[in-house]
């Protein structure tokens, strides 16, 4: 895993929200959290996709969370989350960004119900009574570049 080390299976985990669902991104891939940007929608969007933001001159790819993660998002404020994988980024709308937690990555479950053939989620993570789904920032990037979130 990304950012993890792998002999102690621990890593850090950015966690947010989505709806009321708990994610985590390994912390070396969560590239930043901002206010929600301004998104402008372009012609012949692929699923998924939102538009485009500009972030500091840059052009970033803007994807809602729902269809991603198969959760409904919440009404209220919304964090861009951009998440950097191999082959590059992605901005996320999420409703929060919470917390970075240490964990230790060998109490990873397969996600229910999945039959593990959910391609963004590499897991759940007990927590606080929850859990933590936790995703997989290459698959992330992967799925929002060729549009099929």
């Amino acid at each position: 895993m990304t950012g993890a080390d792998a002999a102690t299976a621990v890593a850090e985990l950015l966690l947010f929200r989505v709806g009321g669902e708990t994610f985590g991104v390994p912390l070396a891939n969560a590239e930043e959290a901002v206010e929600a940007l301004p998104v402008e929608p372009l012609p012949g969007m692929p699923a998924g996709m939102l538009g485009v933001s500009q972030l500091r001159g840059a052009m970033l790819r803007v994807y809602a969370t729902g269809p991603l993660l198969g959760v409904t998002p919440g009404a209220g404020a919304q964090v861009t989350l951009i998440v950097r994988g191999r082959t590059g980024r992605a901005a996320l709308i999420v409703d929060d960004v919470e917390d970075v937690i240490v964990t230790d990555l060998s109490s990873l479950r397969p996600v229910p119900g999945s039959g593990g053939a959910d391609p963004v989620l590499r897991g759940v993570l007990p927590r606080r009574g929850g859990l933590v789904a936790v995703c997989d920032p290459d698959a992330i990037v992967r799925v929002c570049l060729r549009g099929a979130a």
